[in-house]
């Protein structure tokens, strides 16, 4: 799964590494280091070419949800194996499809009774994107857009840590996965787990389990596992 991650980079230098356009308040995207479900996250689009970035609450609420029962349940991922048939995700997966980057995620690796947190990023990249869906739903007070990220089964160097892990695109994967037109076979072939070289993971601070918690101390490391 994946419950948290980070996304630190300054906005001025995301537009410029993603290539994208953005139209929101300044104080919309805000540097944070341990992002968490039903919080907005940044998203990225792509209408007739052009890819823009957007704000939306992470915990996906399909378009048919209820008002008494939209926010109950926070669809945080999806999984990638049944994102194409669940009818919860399908219409998403179908219609809108969007990347969410990041520095890197947390996972917590289990030590007998305890846990240690982990933080997974590229050793030689500073963003990675995510494979995402979003919504668009009219509730009683608006429109609330919202999203999941999409997991899989673990690669080599995830599967000590945990058994799923999120769906990680190149740049390639990336631009079919925003590609209205793309065929579902090739789609889902997308979502498969790959191996990345150049990721890497470390222990880090374990008031990271505290979605309270923010800033930089919390991916210095503690120690080296992997």
């Amino acid at each position: 799964m994946c419950g948290r991650f980070g996304l630190f980079t300054d906005l001025a230098e995301l537009v410029e590494l993603l290539g994208i356009e953005v139209a929101m308040p300044p104080d919309a995207y805000m540097p944070r280091w341990n992002i968490a479900p039903t919080t907005p996250v940044l998203t990225i689009n792509e209408t007739e070419g052009a890819r823009t970035g957007a704000m939306m609450r992470w915990g996906l609420i399909p378009i048919w949800a209820k008002p008494d029962t939209a926010f109950k349940r926070p669809m945080f991922n999806a999984r990638s194996e049944t994102v194409a048939e669940r009818p919860m995700f399908r219409d998403s997966f179908t219609k809108r499809r969007c990347l969410v980057p990041a520095n890197g995620f947390f996972e917590w690796l289990r030590d007998g009774k305890s846990k240690k947190p982990m933080w997974i990023h590229d050793a030689e990249a500073q963003l990675v994107t995510f494979a995402a869906i979003w919504s668009r739903w009219h509730g009683p007070d608006g429109i609330v857009e919202s999203c999941a990220i999409l997991t899989t089964a673990p690669n080599s160097l995830m599967e000590p840590i945990h058994n799923r892990m999120p769906v990680i695109l190149d740049e390639d994967w990336a631009a079919i996965w925003l590609d209205d037109a793309a065929d579902k076979a090739v789609l889902l072939e997308a979502l498969k787990p790959r191996e990345w070289e150049t990721m890497t993971t470390r222990e880090v601070n374990p008031a990271v389990g505290s979605a309270r918690n923010e800033g930089p101390h919390l991916i210095e490391p503690q120690s080296t596992l992997f």
